[in-house]
């Protein structure tokens, strides 16, 4: 940070001061409707004829908004192609997919991509931050590339909650795993999506650096409304969701409300055993 509460990435504009309160003041998602998204009769397949293989099986689901919800199952069992279904990144074979109360399966791309940067964050198991620039500017990107101003008192609440204030004139290689993948946070909640999709945000931290990133989206969640949809294969991740749901064969299989991580693991054993 400049001295003065000025930094870079805004131009001449002033952020807070480092002594301001840093309540979450400003409201979280654009989505008003109880579902962030949903499915209705989703199935997906990849490949024709022979070489067909079914990767969603018929599934319907509601996202109630300001929601955190799991997906777990067995590798191959469909979770990172439901997840990117719900998400407008895959197109369903049949059936229909909304965000909000916006139907997308039958978008054109172009108007899709602008819905997905616009409605949609992303936080994957990289963290996919550009080298060259600092934490502050790679926070930024993407409202800059849409041509929009970044919002500055909810850009400082936001990293001073991930407790990155004090790195945003670093690059990626001057911060640790757990730092970087906070920057990364911050950058997909800074355009305040309807939702948010996690494909293994822990996955390449440390035991310590995940309990950090995952009481943050709980936070998220819990704090001002974030909608949450997160793959994990990690127990202990999934019981910080308020349902997991598992997948098999590209079908639901279960639901689980309130789970611990020890529901989840036992839930797992059985799922691996039926395959």
């Amino acid at each position: 940070m400049r001295p003065g509460g000025f930094h870079p990435a805004f131009g001449r504009e002033p952020l807070l001061r480092r002594g301001a309160r840093a309540a979450w003041t400003v409201p979280m998602s654009t989505v008003t409707c109880a579902c962030a998204a949903a499915l209705s009769n989703v199935t997906v397949i990849f490949g024709r004829n022979e070489a067909a293989v079914v990767a969603l099986d018929g599934i319907s689901r509601e996202f109630r908004a300001g929601s955190f919800t799991a997906i777990m199952g067995p590798s191959g069992s469909g979770k990172t192609t439901l997840l990117q279904t719900i998400a407008g990144l895959i197109s369903p074979t049949r059936g229909q997919v909304h965000l909000g109360e916006r139907r997308i399966d039958d978008l054109p791309e172009r108007e899709l991509a602008v819905l997905r940067r616009d409605q949609v964050g992303f936080v994957f198991q990289d963290f996919n931050l550009l080298p060259p620039l600092t934490a502050a500017e790679n926070i930024t990107l993407p409202l800059r590339l849409a041509r929009r101003a970044p919002e500055q008192e909810w850009f400082a609440q936001l990293t001073r909650r991930a407790g990155i204030e004090d790195r945003l004139d670093h690059r990626p290689d001057q911060l640790s795993g757990g730092q970087q993948q906070r920057v990364a946070l911050c950058r997909a909640l800074l355009t305040r999506p309807g939702l948010l999709c996690g494909d293994e945000p822990t996955g390449n931290l440390d035991r310590e650096s995940g309990r950090q990133v995952m009481a943050l989206l709980r936070e998220a969640v819990d704090d001002f409304g974030q909608t949450l949809v997160l793959v994990t294969h990690d127990p202990i991740v999934a019981a910080y969701a308020d349902e997991v749901i598992f997948l098999l064969d590209g079908s639901i299989t279960h639901t689980a409300t309130s789970p611990t991580a020890e529901s989840v693991a036992r839930t797992m054993t059985t799922l691996v055993r039926q395959r």
